[in-house]
C-alpha cells in the first residue's frame, strides 16, 4: 500500500449502520500504522480497493480483480536474472489473487485465462503456462477444477485457498519474531537446474539431524530459510533494469 496514495472507501448503502463502527475502527487501525495515509469515506454500492472491485449485490458481496483503465494490458514485470523462475513463481502468486479476489467461478476463470494469454503474449510456452496452472490446481488437489463450472466447488475451492493464505500470514509472524531474536538464518545457493525442492528438503533433514540438540540452531530457536541464485550471464549484467508493471 502506497502511504502517499489517496485512498476512497465508500460504505455499502445497505446495512451500513451495522458495520460503520467496524470500519470506522478497521481504517484507524490502518491509519495508526500509516500516519501519511489518507482516507476518503463515500456512500455507494461499489469500490475499487487495493486492485479489488467490491460490490452489494442486492445485499450479496461480490468481488473480483479490478484492472485499471489507464493501465497496460498484459505485461510482465521485468525481472533481472533468472526471470522464467520468478514469472514462473508470481503467475503462480497471481493465480493465488485471483481465486481470493473472485467470488463467482465465472469471473476466476475469464482472469485466469486473461493471465495466460498475458504469459503467451509476452513469450513463453504454452508448456510454460500449463505446467504453472497444473501446478497451481494440483497443490490444492483439485485438477478438475479447471474444467468445472459448479459454483459450490468453486466455494470449497476458494476456502481451502483462504485456508492456505491463513497459514501463510501465521508463517510470516513466526519468521518475524525470529528474525527479532536474531535467530533467523538465511542462506542461498547458485541454481542453474534440477530438483530445487528435493534438495531442500534433502538440506532441512541434514540441518536438523546435525543440529537436533544444539542449544542456539536447533528446529525450535532457529529458523533456517534457503533462497537461490543464479550465475547472471553478461547480457544481464549489462542490461539496465526496466520498470517494473504488475499484471492489471
Amino acid at each position: 500500500m502506497n502511504s502517499s496514495e489517496d485512498i476512497k472507501i465508500k460504505y455499502f448503502s445497505h446495512g451500513i449502520m451495522g458495520t460503520k463502527n467496524n470500519l470506522i475502527v478497521f481504517l484507524q487501525t490502518i491509519r495508526d500504522k500509516n500516519p501519511n495515509l489518507q482516507f476518503q469515506k463515500l456512500i455507494g454500492t461499489n469500490v475499487p480497493f487495493l486492485n479489488a472491485f467490491v460490490e452489494n449485490q442486492n445485499g450479496e458481496l461480490f468481488t473480483r480483480v479490478d484492472h485499471h483503465p489507464i493501465l497496460p494490458r498484459y505485461t510482465l514485470p521485468y525481472v533481472v536474472g533468472h526471470s522464467k523462475l520468478a514469472h514462473g513463481d508470481w503467475f503462480r502468486s497471481a493465480l493465488i489473487r485471483a481465486v481470493c479476489y473472485c467470488s463467482s467461478i465465472e469471473n476466476f476463470n475469464l482472469e485466469r485465462i486473461y493471465l495466460e494469454l498475458t504469459c503467451l503474449t509476452n513469450g513463453y510456452s504454452l508448456f510454460f503456462v500449463e505446467n504453472n496452472v497444473q501446478h497451481f490446481f494440483g497443490y490444492s488437489h483439485a485438477d478438475s477444477m479447471r474444467y468445472l463450472k459448479d459454483q459450490a466447488m468453486y466455494d470449497k475451492f476458494r476456502h481451502n485457498w483462504f485456508g492456505y493464505m491463513t497459514m501463510q500470514y501465521e508463517l510470516s509472524d513466526k519468521l518475524k519474531k525470529f528474525n527479532d531474536n536474531d535467530s533467523l538464518i538465511l542462506l542461498n545457493y547458485l541454481y542453474e537446474f534440477g530438483p530445487r525442492c528435493q534438495f531442500n528438503q534433502q538440506f532441512y533433514c541434514l540441518w536438523s539431524e546435525s543440529f537436533n540438540q544444539h542449544p542456539n540452531l536447533s528446529k525450535d530457536k532457529a529458523k533456517v530459510q534457503l533462497t537461490t541464485k543464479r550465475q547472471h550471464s553478461l547480457n544481464s549484467l549489462l542490461a539496465r533494469e526496466k520498470s517494473t508493471h504488475s499484471i492489471q
